[in-house]
């Protein structure tokens, strides 16, 4: 599913009236009674008295339209709108004057909330339709006033298009805005339906389909793609029945230091749960013994460490050989950040032609040199949490969190590498300026260990001849979703990381076989 910024957006609105001769009245008729329709059938036990509040756009246009349907339908339906009647133009004015000829009531509220008030008590829904996807700037004077009357009455709250007040491109909220309980939009998800903390704000959300061609995507193009299920199964292959562990390739894990075995382990035994055919894990010859303990399945290459319990660069030759001959190489969970081991990354980085994951201190080994990072252009995927990519871009936490995409895919772009930011929706960027957002996971990942899985994860299936972009979907989408499955059935605090291996098997199925859950709904 492709994702737009309100702009984009505006363009498919603006080619469907001005190449097709669609009249924008005719679109808003389309997507105001569909969405009655759908609020009939989701919210039936609701309908008994619904509040329609519409702002002086073609939001409120929208509202007037579901108004009219309700009307027609027989149940209690009261409009007010956010200013004076006369002011109204186009087609918000056209529906308005419709809903008023068909004996319906539209209530102005300037000064006095008193009605409005009263209307919101007796109300068993609200459809808020006071401002759009373009909206970006904060709430002020009446419409916060209203705005904090609708939220403080904790009635089910529906959304026409975007929740008012969020900002439809960033998803970030201004200081007043509507929470919805379901938001139906139009065409397309919008970026601030998805990114946090607007996703937040729009609960539910429904994407109406208002008949846009396809083809239109590739005329004025997309912002950002939207990871589901039915992408999975177009890129999910078939194991070979014939298949033998040569089939599915042999991973490299360069992992470990003391007090950090853990790490190395959990990007070992995952790698290999999701389906590479071998992997070995290269770790300081000191901590050998821990890890032969722990790993079975795992096979071990101890190096050369002094006996510091940490990679160094006395290791970097052997290593280099080592690796000669496997498929691609996972480097840095749990590898410290002393000086001496995140040279040895360095180095080997810049002398190995593989393909590379490259998370936690992996990633810090960089963070004064990021130059080095396009000696792996085309063949290698960073996993960093806002942290670590603020210490390689040089920029704050706060700065990433409120430019994600834009920093995210510069960054992605420049040096040639498949980027997973991680984070409440991760987003995945690559190469060539795609965007990809993943609506899996939930906060039980918040937790030490979680980003060590989807690192084996996705070098896993790169080993099994998936591509890096495949390889960051797929591992992205499934560490996320056995998250969802696991605080379905127990809670959102007790995951722990290496508890996201038992129910892998379970996640794959339900994708594979269609029956996975749907995160963001499509109707026609």
């Amino acid at each position: 599913m492709k994702v737009l910024s309100p702009e984009r957006m505006a363009s498919y609105d603006n080619y469907s009236i001005n190449e097709w001769g669609i009249p924008s009245s005719v679109l808003m008729e389309n997507a105001g009674r569909t969405l009655f329709r759908l609020m009939m059938e989701r919210y039936s036990d609701k309908m008994g008295n619904i509040l329609v509040v519409a702002g002086r756009g073609n939001n409120g246009g929208d509202g007037f339209v579901v108004a009219r349907y309700a009307k027609l339908k027989g149940f209690g339906v009261s409009v007010f709108l956010l200013g004076k009647k006369e002011k109204l133009k186009g087609d918000a004015r056209l529906n308005m004057i419709l809903f008023e000829k068909m004996g319906g009531m539209v209530q102005e509220i300037q000064n006095d909330l008193g009605p409005f008030s009263a209307s919101l008590k007796d109300a068993t829904i609200v459809v808020d339709a006071i401002f759009g996807t373009g909206f970006s700037k904060e709430v002020s004077g009446l419409e916060k006033d209203v705005i904090n009357l609708i939220n403080e009455a904790r009635k089910p709250v529906i959304s026409i298009d975007i929740p008012s007040g969020l900002d439809g491109k960033t998803g970030r909220p201004s200081p007043v805005c509507v929470k919805a309980d379901h938001t139906f939009t139009f065409a397309y998800p919008k970026l601030g339906h998805i990114l946090y903390p607007g996703a937040f704000y729009t609960g539910k959300l429904t994407v109406i389909d208002i008949s846009i061609p396809s083809f239109v995507e590739d005329i004025l193009g997309w912002d950002a793609h939207l990871i589901d299920g039915e992408m999975l199964r177009k890129t999910l292959k078939e194991r070979p029945p014939d298949s033998h562990k040569g089939t599915f390739g042999h991973t490299v894990v360069i992992a470990g230091s003391k007090g950090k075995t853990g790490a190395a382990y959990m990007a070992s035994l995952s790698a290999l749960k999701i389906g590479a055919g071998l992997v070995t894990l290269v770790i300081p010859e000191s901590l050998n013994p821990i890890l032969e303990m722990k790993t079975t399945e795992v096979m071990t290459y101890p190096v050369y460490d002094r006996g510091l319990g940490h990679f160094t660069v006395d290791a970097v030759e052997e290593t280099i050989e080592f690796v000669r001959d496997k498929d691609v190489v996972i480097l840095g969970p749990g590898l410290s950040q002393e000086k001496e081991a995140l040279e040895f990354a360095r180095r080997i980085f810049t002398s190995i032609e593989k393909p590379f994951i490259i998370d936690a201190d992996g990633i810090n080994a960089f963070k004064d040199e990021p130059h080095l990072l396009k000696y792996g252009a085309g063949r290698t995927i960073i996993t960093p949490h806002p942290g670590e990519f603020s210490r390689l871009i040089k920029r704050t936490t706060k700065e990433i969190n409120e430019n994600r995409i834009e920093l995210g895919l510069g960054f992605a772009k420049e040096h040639g590498v498949v980027l997973v930011l991680k984070g409440a929706r991760t987003l995945i960027f690559d190469e060539k300026g795609e965007v990809y957002i993943n609506p899996t996971g939930n906060p039980s990942l918040a937790k030490g260990g979680s980003g060590d899985i989807l690192t084996g994860f996705i070098g896993g299936l790169k080993s099994q001849g998936y591509s890096l972009i495949q390889s960051a979907i797929i591992g992205t989408y499934i560490h996320g979703y056995i998250a969802d499955l696991w605080a379905e059935k127990y809670s959102d605090m007790d995951l722990l990381a290496t508890d996201l291996l038992s129910y892998l098997g379970s996640a794959i199925r339900e994708i594979r076989d269609g029956r996975d859950r749907v995160y963001i709904e499509k109707s026609l």
